[in-house]
C-alpha cells in the first residue's frame, strides 16, 4: 500500500518554504525555493513549491513519484483572492491534491496545534485572526495605510508625521524627530520625495528608532509607542470579545510588545507551540474548513 505524506508550505515574497510530513508526522524532509507572492504568477510559484519539493523527497532516498502521493496545504499571502484562487485551481500539478489559504491561517493552526486560539501579527502590517475549532475570525489586516493599526509600517508613518509637526514648530522637537529627517535627507522636501517611492516595508524599517528611542527616554517615542500599544490592546481585546482564550503574538514587533503588555494581558498572552509549516500540514492533513480558501 502506498504511503501518504503531507506537504507544509509557507510562501513568502522573497522565498516559499516547504516541508514533508510522513503518516507518523514525522519530518521527512524540509527545503526552500523561489518566491512564494502569487501575485507574480502561479506557474512560478507552483514551479518553485515542486522544486523544493523533489529536492526533500529525493534527499530521503524516495522516488520523484512520491509527488502523487502527497497531499499539500499552502499559507500563502493574498491566497483568499479570487483571481489568484481561480489560477490555483487551474494549475497543472504533480501532488494528490492542494489546499490553500493564507499565511496568517496556516500560522494560527501552526501556533495551537489545530486547537482554539487566535494570533495576532505584528510585522510590517497588521493582523488578528482567531480559532475556535471550525472557524476563523478575522480582524484588520486590510492594508497599510488605511489598516494595519500597530504595524512597523504605521508606528514609521507616525513618526514621519510627528517628525513633520515637529518642523513645522506644532511639537516639540526631540533627538527622534530629528534623527529621522536626517535619515530622510534633512528636510520635509526630501521626506516628500521619499514618500513618493517609499512601500509599507520602507516605513517599518523606521520603527526601530521609535524603540531605540523610547528606551533612551524620548518624548516622542514615548508618544508613539503609548499609542501603538492602545492600538494592539484595541486588537487584542476584539480577539477576547470573539471568545479567543489565549492569543500569540506574531511579527517583528511581537516581542517588544508582548514586553509591554505581559502585565495587562496575563496568561491571554501565549508562546506558539508549532509554526505556519505544521499549520499547512494540518490544513492538508485534517480537512479543516476552508472559509474564503480552496481545495482541489
Amino acid at each position: 500500500m502506498s504511503k501518504q505524506y503531507w506537504l507544509g508550505v509557507d510562501g513568502g515574497g522573497t522565498h516559499c518554504r516547504v516541508r514533508l510530513y510522513d503518516e507518523q508526522q514525522q519530518v521527512v524532509g524540509e527545503a526552500a525555493s523561489g518566491s512564494g507572492n502569487l501575485r507574480l504568477g502561479v506557474d512560478q510559484v507552483f514551479a518553485h513549491i515542486i522544486t523544493a519539493s523533489l529536492h526533500v523527497v529525493r534527499s530521503a532516498g524516495l522516488p520523484d513519484d512520491t509527488l502523487a502521493q502527497v497531499s499539500v496545504g499552502m499559507g500563502m499571502a493574498g491566497a483568499c483572492q479570487p483571481q489568484q484562487q481561480a489560477e490555483v485551481a487551474a494549475c497543472s500539478h504533480p501532488f494528490r491534491s492542494v489546499s490553500l489559504l493564507t499565511d496568517a491561517h496556516t500560522a494560527c493552526l501552526g501556533a495551537f496545534c489545530g486547537q482554539p486560539g487566535a494570533i495576532l501579527i505584528l510585522g510590517t502590517g497588521s493582523c488578528g485572526l482567531y480559532f475556535d475549532g471550525q472557524h476563523f475570525h478575522s480582524i484588520g489586516g486590510w492594508g497599510f495605510p488605511i489598516s494595519d493599526g500597530g504595524s512597523g509600517a504605521m508606528l514609521g508613518l507616525r513618526l514621519i508625521q510627528q517628525s513633520l509637526l515637529a518642523f513645522d514648530g506644532m511639537q516639540p522637537v526631540t533627538e527622534l524627530s530629528q534623527r529621522l529627517l536626517e535619515q530622510l535627507g534633512g528636510h520635509p522636501v526630501e521626506a516628500v520625495a521619499w514618500m513618493d517611492q517609499a512601500r509599507p516595508r520602507d516605513y517599518a524599517a523606521l520603527a526601530p528608532l521609535v524603540w531605540q528611542a523610547y528606551e533612551a527616554g524620548d518624548v516622542l517615542a514615548d508618544s508613539l509607542v503609548t499609542q501603538h500599544l492602545d492600538d494592539v490592546r484595541l486588537l487584542l481585546s476584539r480577539l477576547q470579545q470573539l471568545g479567543a482564550g489565549r492569543c500569540a503574538l506574531m511579527g517583528g514587533l511581537a516581542a517588544r510588545t508582548s514586553a509591554q503588555l505581559s502585565a495587562e494581558f496575563g496568561h491571554f498572552l501565549v508562546d506558539p507551540q508549532q509554526d505556519a509549516l505544521y499549520g499547512a500540514m494540518l490544513l492538508a492533513r485534517d480537512g479543516i474548513e476552508l472559509q474564503g480558501g480552496l481545495r482541489t
